[in-house]
């Protein structure tokens, strides 16, 4: 084993673009381990969302607006709070059974539990009524059951234009409508990774080769007519 690994960083050293596509490989799963990190400590699959819409932003008391970027935590239903604003518990749920891809953040105004558990009646702080969800999956529904719960916001991070520049991003790789990529989006990482690419094939080509040594040669220094150079006896 250790022979093969000891060609391998042979390999590695020599060869720049697989130094390059080491590094980014190291760069992504430290980074998934991370994400894993976060979601295991905060009880949720979805523990950092950005907030994509203005329903919890009314004029007078903005909440989360557009862009905000918000830590959720998975909790007990039980220990769901619901009351007006700012008493009732914000939280993020699945509205739609059956697009789970699509996650509403609102608060909580009522609470109901009876022998299924708990449910929930929800609304945007922003808007006038209650929520209601009949579009997309044929079903009424008024209230989110708790197994629709996805996790109750914590606190927003504050790091101004992030969130914004996650939904630009976005916006530009997915079309919102349908959720699926926009071809632009696929050409830009294909020219990116091919970029990349070329940058470390052609790169090497352009260092300077190290130059040979000059060679150097001393010359005795001449000796003035009629004087011979001085020699010592012992």
């Amino acid at each position: 084993m250790s022979t093969y690994i000891r060609k391998f960083w042979r390999f590695i050293r020599k060869n720049e673009t697989a130094r390059g596509l080491l590094l980014v490989g190291i760069v992504i799963l430290g980074a998934l381990a991370i994400w894993g990190g976060v979601r295991l400590a905060l009880n949720t699959e979805y523990p950092i969302l950005v907030v994509s819409s203005g329903s919890m932003c009314p004029v007078n008391n903005c909440v989360l607006p557009i862009g905000s970027l918000i830590v959720i935590r998975g909790q007990d239903p039980s220990t769901i709070i619901a009351g007006p604003p700012p008493i009732g518990s914000i939280i993020v749920f699945r509205p739609y059974f059956c697009n789970p891809d699509f996650l509403v953040v609102h608060r909580v105004i009522q609470e109901v539990k009876d022998s299924n558990g708990y449910s929930f009646v929800t609304r945007g702080d922003a808007n006038g009524i209650s929520d209601t969800w009949n579009q997309e999956c044929g079903v009424d529904l008024t209230m989110i059951s708790s197994s629709q719960v996805v996790g109750v916001y914590q606190y927003t991070i504050p790091i101004p234009y992030l969130g914004s520049t996650i939904l630009g991003i976005r916006s530009f790789m997915y079309d919102d409508t349908t959720g699926q990529p926009r071809p632009e989006g696929i050409l830009v990482i294909v020219i990116l990774i091919i970029a990349l690419f070329a940058f470390e094939v052609i790169e090497p080509s352009k260092k300077p080769k190290p130059e040979a040594p000059a060679s150097v040669h001393r010359e005795e220094p001449a000796s003035e007519p009629g004087v011979e150079p001085a020699s010592s006896t012992t």
